[in-house]
């Protein structure tokens, strides 16, 4: 299961108070990343802090990486999780006469095409 997470300083913590741990903070994400557990890893945009894609069994487990992050350890940084599974597949919503088969991106099939490869007869 993929589990989103996105980090905020706690009161106080600035910038400044968690420059040092940066470094054990990156090697720490970088062994999740190798190992597979963190798949996606972004800096936030509206403020400071990141949102890391973990996929984990479930939120409790993806709170036991975060809890063993240097910042977090630290009581710098307070986390919040959300589970994501896969939309339901959109077919579903289609009239069941509509066409769902292949070839499902319709912005290159020729017209002159044989409906099912896509491919010019």
């Amino acid at each position: 299961m993929k589990i989103i997470s996105f980090d905020r300083f706690k009161p106080g913590v600035t910038m400044e108070t968690i420059t040092p741990l940066l470094p054990e903070e990156a090697a720490n994400a970088w062994r999740l990343w190798k190992a597979g557990i963190i798949r996606e890893n972004y800096a936030r945009a509206d403020e400071p802090g990141v949102v890391i894609v973990f996929e984990c069994a479930d939120v409790a487990e993806a709170k036991r990486y975060l809890e063993d992050f240097p910042m977090t350890k630290a009581g710098y940084i307070e986390w919040e999780c959300i589970p994501v599974t896969g939309p339901l597949p959109l077919e579903s919503l289609f009239d069941p006469g509509g066409d769902v088969s292949e070839p499902f991106d319709r912005t290159t099939k020729d017209q002159t095409s044989d409906d099912r490869s896509g491919l010019a007869t």
